[in-house]
């Protein structure tokens, strides 16, 4: 027998066994409504243990009940003559569950009873059903009167007067896609994709960009998300941000600005702080400072999100485009939560996470250089002294000079 021939049979013989153990749903599948999980334990917590299921899906029964009217439409199914649909409560709790234990599709899969395939489909639909529905009402661009209201909020809760929002980076640690290459592997030594966010002063996010390649990290991030794009066309008309105002107490004007860490360019209205070498005086080493204490609220937002969606405390196990859906879906959830959290006077203002949940997450780290070219305009020199200048005199505050002291 020749090899070809001996391919032949080895083929057939394996076709008749696949044909042999092929199952229109496994035998455990079967029992899903009797033994799954949400058919049990998660209608358990439902009605006796309110807090369990805060713990369980990271949000109350209200809460999950709101996100679920506003989505049914989109992920209910037909009901066919072959079999009947999951329901859309159980494919949300299938969804909120991955995010809320991470691990794997596979073993959210197992424990409620669902193959793998249709635990794979049901998170993908959720998640664009979550970005396209809900998304629009939570993370829709701010209007300029918007981003006066976040400046006020800057000013009263972080001293911080014409700052708009706090920026920053984060790669979002993924396995590697199968025949990716090294488009998404980066400077770290893992693959990602880069999540760039805008927190405002109660650490929520009025914007979000997700999807850029791991390997971007080193340059063109900024420059090429569309946010970075539209402060560089900004010409201070009030078109996009509002024009400049003056800042209190002073006779200062300046632009309404976007706080930075050092990863980002220096520019007109995206404000970074002066490096090492650069702080030969008080002055600046209070301005840095200030920066810092406002820009703090976009690591408070990272460090709140992580630890309520673990699904961030590893690499995620899903290819890009499912991926991003999964950034952008849990991003929309963390402000519908953070809202709602406001709205009943929890965590405050300041939102501080505590010291302990501060270090980075594993699925979470930082983009350490998101600019292209760090050169700036002496226009934009002009801005960051003005605000030094301001820091230092009219909008001082007492604890500062001891701040930059310890």
């Amino acid at each position: 027998m020749n090899n070809e021939s001996l391919r032949r049979v080895l083929l057939i013989r394996r076709l008749r066994e696949r044909q042999q153990r092929r199952q229109w749903v496994r035998p455990v599948l079967l029992r899903r409504e009797q033994c799954g999980e949400f058919h049990t334990l998660v209608q358990e917590l439902r009605q006796h243990d309110p807090e369990g299921h805060r713990r369980y899906f990271r949000m109350s029964v209200i809460e999950f009940d709101e996100i679920l009217v506003k989505i049914e439409p989109a992920i209910t199914k037909q009901t066919t003559h072959l079999r009947d649909p999951i329901p859309a409560a159980e494919r949300l709790a299938v969804t909120l569950r991955f995010f809320a234990a991470g691990g794997t599709m596979k073993s959210v899969a197992e424990s409620y009873r669902l193959g793998f395939a249709t635990i794979r489909l049901i998170i993908i639909e959720t998640c664009r059903a979550i970005w396209e529905v809900i998304g629009p009402d939570v993370l829709a661009p701010p209007t300029p009167e918007q981003w006066r209201q976040h400046a006020l909020d800057f000013e009263q809760h972080w001293q911080f007067p014409n700052c708009i929002g706090a920026v920053d980076g984060k790669h979002v640690q993924m396995e590697k896609p199968i025949n990716s290459g090294s488009i998404n592997f980066n400077y770290k030594g893992f693959c990602s994709i880069i999540l760039m966010a805008v927190v405002d002063a109660k650490c929520r996010f009025t914007y979000v960009s997700v999807g850029a390649n791991g390997q971007e990290s080193d340059g063109g991030v900024w420059g090429d998300c569309d946010l970075g794009q539209m402060l560089e066309a900004q010409r201070g008309d009030g078109r996009v941000l509002p024009g400049p105002a003056l800042l209190p107490g002073s006779a200062e004007v300046a632009p309404h600005v976007i706080v930075g860490d050092e990863a980002f360019p220096l520019r007109e209205h995206l404000m970074r702080p002066f490096p090492g070498a650069a702080l030969t005086t008080d002055e600046r080493r209070v301005f840095n400072y200030r920066l810092s204490r406002a820009r703090r609220t976009s690591e408070n937002a990272f460090g709140i999100m992580a630890q309520r969606w673990r699904v961030y405390r590893g690499p995620i196990a899903c290819n890009v485009a499912t991926t991003k859906l999964i950034v952008q879906a849990t991003c929309v959830l963390h402000n519908v939560l953070r809202q709602n959290e406001l709205a009943r006077g929890g965590l405050g203002a300041h939102c501080t996470v505590a010291p302990a949940e501060r270090g980075e997450a594993a699925g979470l780290r930082d983009v350490t250089d998101a600019g292209v070219i760090h050169n700036h305009s002496q226009q934009a020199a002009r801005v960051r002294e003005t605000f030094v200048r301001y820091f230092s005199g009219a909008g001082s505050v007492p604890w500062q000079m001891d701040s930059i002291r310890r």
